[in-house]
């Protein structure tokens, strides 16, 4: 199973650089509520990847709670700039049976349309905190079925 998930809702107020925004209240709270929510899928989750983004980072940390032993990955071949390529690179190398990558748009629209698809032509419009979960036994083109939203 893989879960992606685009980070929570971030703030412009606090950095100048896009790779320093921090969550809001807003974005901790629904992201807390998505934990408890997906906690039926989250539990089996035996490592996450996240970019380096402050947003990332902190969607993750809070995913993680109250799951101890899982592997945590910073890798930003997951950052918004990256391209699919990088991305599938990621997900390969650090692909397990059950795993959650915090991302960013467009990167994970492109990712969810290709596993899904096997194309790009009309990448997953996740909002902020969404996730979305897949079934697959290895990350390639249209490989995946979606199992939620």
């Amino acid at each position: 199973m893989l879960i992606l998930m685009r980070h929570g809702e971030a703030s412009w107020d606090t950095y100048s650089d896009d790779k320093g925004r921090q969550l809001t209240a807003s974005g901790v709270a629904f992201v807390g509520q998505q934990r408890v929510r997906y906690q039926p899928q989250l539990a089996s989750v035996q490592r996450v990847i996240s970019s380096s983004y402050a947003r990332a980072r902190q969607t993750s940390a809070l995913m993680l709670e109250g799951m101890p032993g899982v592997e945590w990955v910073i890798d930003d071949r997951w950052s918004p700039e990256a391209s699919l390529s990088d991305a599938m690179d990621s997900l390969e190398e650090h692909w397990v049976e059950n795993l959650l990558v915090v991302t960013h748009q467009p990167i994970i629209g492109y990712a969810v349309c290709f596993l899904l698809e096997g194309n790009t032509c009309s990448p997953e419009p996740l909002l902020p905190g969404q996730l979305v979960t897949l079934n697959l036994l290895w990350p390639g083109r249209a490989s995946a079925m979606r199992l939620s939203l």
